[in-house]
């Protein structure tokens, strides 16, 4: 995995994060991805990342629940439908 810190035309940070083939063994093997200062020099120390796979939203919720506290703010997107907005 790589990752960088750009800055766009308009001052936006843009976070951005390339995974391996590796990586997405990992991830569809149940094992999450932690991104941090510590394991990715020059990352932000501020921030951690969390990445995880699941078929389902609730394939993702089971992996994720023991993480989830009372303060975690959880947004769910929709998946997309095609032709239709």
């Amino acid at each position: 995995m790589i990752s960088a810190i750009a800055t766009g035309d308009d001052g936006t940070r843009i976070l951005m994060l390339g995974v391996t083939r590796e990586n997405i063994t990992r991830l569809t093997a149940g094992k999450p991805i932690r991104v941090s200062a510590m394991t990715h020099p020059g990352f932000p120390t501020d921030l951690v990342i969390a990445i995880a796979f699941g078929e389902t939203d609730a394939d993702l919720y089971a992996l994720l629940k023991d993480a989830i506290s009372k303060d975690t703010r959880i947004t769910v997107v929709p998946e997309t439908k095609p032709g239709v907005q």
